[in-house]
């Protein structure tokens, strides 16, 4: 299914309840303090000012991370916001910004509503400021044209996928925006009120740079700051009701606007790297969703292929999909934890599914739910060790940004302390190429995949 470690920032930045977010802090106190009152900050002498732009200026300290390469800038970092003369800020308007002593450090995107405050969308260069701005078409252009250079230079599309992700939020320079192709089409995301100023013009570059179709959709847990009303906002061409994708030679069927943008294209070469590992195997694959990993370690020759999903519908797709593709696999709609927890009370004699995939949907949707989230992998994990057999695999995932790869790991480690088995990393993996971040942006490094083997332990 589609779906980071956490860098240090500044002390002024406060908790957002969307993701992808930073962690909060660990030791929380029972009551907050009163934030003490910020001290006022003059403006700088020689400050530019671009026409139809709002202008930051940042606190002292702040600027760091932007100089870093992150894209995002706090409530907290803020010193001075100066609407364009004569009006007022708004929601998802371009905006500059300087440091405090009026040095230029880029341009983005300003949320006045949201604890996320600016997105930029380009840094500056050594804090030269340029003589314009470009305007929203012109940054969508750049950025589409660059995504698809990209994606041309991964090899997508291919003879074996068509279904892949061409802008990937801020990774691609476009925060708010995530763009999936399926075949002669796409869907577009949008999750921010800038990236909702900006779906005309992607819209139409698509549609004249060869997309049959396009639908733009804002998901239904868009962030309420954001002011945007959750459902189809655009489209163009006959949108399907289903497109027939590629997906690693597989076909696949998607259903347009549907979960996220209708398919996760982001375990791609995840679902490959598995089924290296899956021949002649007894493969158990929950939390399945549509069938990916069973589909691709039924091809590959599993011995048996178990799916297990707790939607009706995604289990009729992975049947769909197995009949599509000639390939056989078991589908059960059931809670995977039972599952789980069936194979892990067979006694030793018993036959185990000796590769185990866990993949569960996002258990830390907002930073209050950190801890139960830590929980609920660390049963599920448990769970799935005591099932697979002695020294099999197990494939576990987590897309929870909130969760960072220092705590998923610490996860599988006490997960292999309540299941008595001894746990080795064998590889830590991501999403695809063709899902970009920026390396100070660990906020977006969401997709955390750990193959694993389990062994029993021994004195």
């Amino acid at each position: 299914m589609t779906r980071p470690p956490q860098n240090k920032t500044p002390s002024n930045r406060p908790h957002n309840d969307r993701q992808p977010q930073h962690r909060p802090p660990q030791n929380r106190p029972q009551q907050a303090r009163p934030r003490p009152p910020q001290t006022p900050i003059a403006l700088p002498e020689h400050l530019p000012r671009y026409p139809g732009f709002v202008t930051i200026v940042l606190r002292a300290g702040t600027a760091t991370p932007v100089l870093s390469g992150h894209p995002w800038l706090f409530s907290g970092a803020i010193g001075h916001v100066l609407p364009p003369e004569g009006t007022q800020a708004e929601s998802g308007q371009a905006c500059a910004v300087f440091d405090p002593h009026g040095r230029y450090l880029g341009h983005g995107t300003y949320h006045p509503q949201s604890q996320i405050a600016v997105r930029l969308v380009e840094a500056g260069m050594d804090g030269l400021e340029p003589a314009t701005l470009p305007d929203g078409a012109t940054i969508v252009a750049r950025r589409l044209e660059k995504a698809t250079l990209l994606r041309r230079d991964l090899g997508l599309p291919s003879a074996e996928t068509n279904a892949f992700r061409l802008i990937n939020s801020e990774g691609d320079g476009l925060p708010g925006v995530v763009i999936d192709r399926f075949a002669e089409g796409a869907v577009v995301q949008v999750t921010t009120a800038g990236a909702a100023r900006w779906q005309h013009a992607i819209l139409e570059w698509l549609r004249a740079n060869g997309c049959a179709w396009v639908l733009v959709r804002v998901p239904n847990d868009v962030h309420p700051a954001e002011g945007l009303v959750a459902g189809h906002t655009a489209s163009a061409g006959e949108v399907p009701a289903e497109v027939l994708v590629r997906h690693n030679g597989l076909q696949l069927r998607v259903e347009p606007g549907g979960q996220k943008t209708g398919m996760y294209a982001d375990q791609r070469p995840n679902h490959a790297r598995v089924a290296e590992l899956a021949k002649g195997r007894f493969v158990l694959d929950t939390y399945s969703h549509v069938g990916g990993f069973g589909l691709h370690a039924a091809r590959a020759g599993a011995k048996r292929v178990v799916c297990v999903d707790a939607s009706q519908r995604a289990i009729d797709l992975a049947i769909q999909h197995a009949a599509d593709n000639g390939v056989g696999l078991d589908a059960q709609c059931a809670d995977a934890v039972h599952v789980l927890g069936h194979y892990a009370s067979l006694p030793p004699e018993a036959e185990r599914p000796s590769l185990v995939i866990v993949d569960p949907p996002k258990f830390a949707t907002k930073a209050s739910a950190l801890e139960q989230a830590i929980r609920k992998y660390t049963h599920v994990n448990t769970l799935a060790m005591q099932a697979v057999a002695v020294d099999g695999f197990l494939v576990s995932c987590s897309c929870s940004g909130l969760v960072d790869v220092t705590q998923f790991l610490r996860v599988l480690g006490q997960a292999a302390h309540n299941a008595g088995r001894t746990v080795q990393l064998l590889e830590l993996r991501g999403p695809g190429g063709d899902h970009p971040v920026a390396p100070a942006h660990a906020e977006g490094q969401y997709l955390k995949v750990a193959i694993c083997r389990i062994s029993a332990r021994t004195v």
